[in-house]
């Protein structure tokens, strides 16, 4: 069961949430998360970013009153949370927020205990992202990884042997995806309950071009940053939020032992190689790993907080 201290950890990101800080994108196997905007100066995220990938970024410092990072030597602000080239830092306003939560590493976070005004603004939310899309500028992440379109995508898309499965991912992710499959591999020759999970495994799907269903921002399948693991049978449990949303208006209480989950020894593997699980989410998607090595850096106990100003 989560221990009560890990709230520490839902509670702000809901709250961000209710504020409306950002717009709610939707969609299977995809991120669903608030960024900080005006709550946070960037600074602790500029510089987990730098050092979750400090071949490709440069120059994170304060510039002009807000914090910045070059990437190839093109100039990236913050924005409120946005990440935009100085050209459209001004225009921030037309953008989803570029999505930095609190992340709980170890044991699983509270579920999250919404009074009815906090359910109806949720409600309200997503209502609102259904009639309005939202759109992240895909600017920085396109610049960061290379991938500015379908084909200059595919020219960085690998193949990984992940325990039989073979996964189409970035090549940046491909190293960090062996080292969670050798690490599961030995999972799965020393414990029964590990091996009858991945025996149970239908597919892995990785590289997918496609935008996040319900918003105008691609998903972290498009890049080939993303993976889900999909079994030949959910045996009755709740993989998605979405698929729960309809029958049940208080999804986000849907309890863990009606969910599809991956063992915990299969997403600590993930976690140590700088994946976030979608298990972990107010908008789960159990499914879901993908990778984000600089959410793992703030969440570490010593690292600052990413809604701290």
């Amino acid at each position: 069961m989560p221990r009560a201290r890990d709230a520490r950890f839902l509670i702000p990101l809901v709250l961000t949430l209710l504020a409306g800080t950002c717009g709610i994108a939707e969609g299977q196997g995809v991120d669903l998360f608030p960024a900080p905007g005006s709550t946070s100066t960037g600074e602790s995220e500029i510089k987990a970013l730098a050092a979750a990938f400090p071949d490709r970024i440069s120059n994170a410092t304060p510039r002009d009153g807000d914090w910045t990072l070059s990437v190839d030597d093109r100039l990236f602000f913050w924005a409120h949370g946005r990440l935009l080239p100085q050209s459209e830092r001004g225009d921030w306003e037309k953008y989803a927020g570029y999505r930095f939560y609190r992340y709980a590493l170890g044991e699983l976070p509270p579920l999250p205990n919404l009074d009815g005004e906090s359910a109806a603004r949720l409600r309200e939310l997503l209502e609102a992202s259904r009639a309005r899309p939202p759109r992240r500028s895909e600017v920085f992440l396109e610049s960061l990884f290379r991938a500015g379109s379908r084909a200059e995508t595919l020219k960085r898309i690998v193949r990984v042997d992940f325990l039989g499965f073979s996964v189409q991912v970035h090549e940046r992710i491909a190293e960090a995806l062996r080292d969670v499959a050798r690490e599961c591999e030995a999972l799965r020759s020393s414990n029964l309950r590990i091996a009858a999970f991945f025996s149970g495994l239908a597919e892995i799907d990785g590289f997918n071009y496609r935008d996040v269903a319900g918003t105008l921002s691609r998903s972290y399948h498009s890049y080939g940053l993303a993976l889900d693991l999909i079994p030949k049978n959910y045996a009755g449990k709740i993989p998605y939020w979405r698929w729960v949303m309809e029958r049940d208006d208080r999804w986000w209480a849907t309890p863990y032992k009606r969910r599809w989950s991956v063992p915990q020894q299969v997403v600590v593997a993930f976690e140590r190689h700088g994946f976030v699980w979608g298990g972990k989410w107010l908008f789960f998607d159990t499914m879901h790993f993908e990778y984000r090595p600089e959410i793992l850096l703030l969440a570490r106990p010593t690292a600052p907080s990413p809604a701290s100003p």
